[in-house]
């Protein structure tokens, strides 16, 4: 059986660094645990993008691997690193 998530987020530059995306996202993990009761969820984020790396480090995602050249962004095929948390 199929229980696996993925998602994706941004937010705008004048309420980065609050703590809104982690609460989110930590809210995101919540739901989907005990609500959808999935068992996996994953995100991917550019692997120059540290401050999106470490919101999901801190909300317990461990990065799984790599994709080359993953999604168009503006013109170019860019790489992302691969995050994942499991269901406790």
């Amino acid at each position: 059986m199929f229980q696996n998530g993925r998602f994706g987020y941004s937010i705008d530059s004048e309420f980065a660094g609050q703590g809104i995306m982690t609460s989110a996202i930590k809210a995101i993990v919540h739901y989907a645990f005990s609500e959808l009761l999935l068992h996996r969820l994953e995100a991917n984020v550019m692997p120059r993008n540290i401050r999106s790396k470490r919101v999901l480090e801190k909300c317990g995602f461990q990065k799984f691997g790599f994709s080359p050249k993953y999604l168009f962004i503006n013109n170019d095929w860019e790489d992302h690193d691969n995050y994942m948390i499991l269901a406790e």
